[in-house]
Parts: C-alpha cells; structure tokens; sequence
C-alpha cells in the first residue's frame, strides 16, 4: 500500500502538468505589437483570443477562435491555429477585416508564464481590400484562473 501512495505521489506532478492554463493576459511584441488576452473554452483545447494592436498601418482589435493540440505528454508545448475578426483604423480609414493565427506555445509550470512564437495573416476588407501576411510575432502570458 505504501508502494502504492508513494507511486501516485510522485505521478501527480506529472497529471496535473498535462492540464492546459484557463485564462491568460500579456503582451505581444512584432509587426503587430500590443497587448492580448487568451481564455480556454469547451474541453480547454480551444479558445478565444483577443488582442489590441499597434503596426506600421495603425490600430486594430481582433478576436480569434483557437483550437489547440498538445504536443507533448506533460502538457508544456502547444500548437494552435485558428482566425476570426478584426476591426482597425489603418491609413486614417476604419477597416474590418479577417485575421488567422498559427502558433507554438510553451507552458512554464513552475511559473504562472506561458511563451509563444506565431504567424498571424490580415486580410482588409474594406475599403480597398489588402492582403499583409508579414504580422510575425512573440508573446509573454500570465496565466491566472478566475
């Protein structure tokens, strides 16, 4: 029995670290640089991402649907992908527009810090529609829960 506690003792760390964080807010430095904010949603392998961005063009607001994949047992690596909506005023014009991400996470689990590297595309839609597949860029979370 003894044998038994003290296996599950030491196997507990481990289950707890494949757990995704719920909730995140930073910041994000690239092309387009400005502060983020991510929560998990359904099953926490998917979540929405929002953002309020500076980049050579202007300031936008988007929000993102992403879904995540672990890509290690213990949870610390993440790839998601996903898109959505964004709202700019780029050129002194307001602009709606689409936005994607893919990206690759990593979970700190001794600190409540996540890093991530990701390729954001836009595509403005009005007026004038332009396509800017250059937003690379590196973001620092805190991870919280509510």
């Amino acid at each position: 029995m003894k044998k038994l506690l003290f296996i599950l003792l030491l196997a507990l760390p481990l289950w707890l670290g494949a757990q995704p964080y719920e909730h995140g807010a930073g910041i994000r430095a690239g092309y387009s640089s400005g502060l983020s904010y991510k929560g998990f949603l359904l099953h926490r392998m998917s979540a929405i991402e929002a953002g309020f961005y500076y980049n050579p063009h202007g300031l936008s607001l988007s929000a993102m649907y992403l879904i995540h994949k672990e890509l290690d047992p213990r949870g610390r690596w993440l790839a998601y992908a996903g898109g959505g909506f964004m709202g700019a005023k780029w050129e002194d014009e307001l602009a709606p527009g689409l936005t994607g991400g893919i990206g690759l996470e990593y979970v700190v689990h001794k600190t409540p810090l996540t890093f991530g590297l990701d390729w954001r595309p836009l595509l403005k839609l009005y007026p004038g529609a332009s396509f800017d597949p250059l937003d690379f860029g590196l973001s620092i979370r805190y991870r919280f829960s509510l």
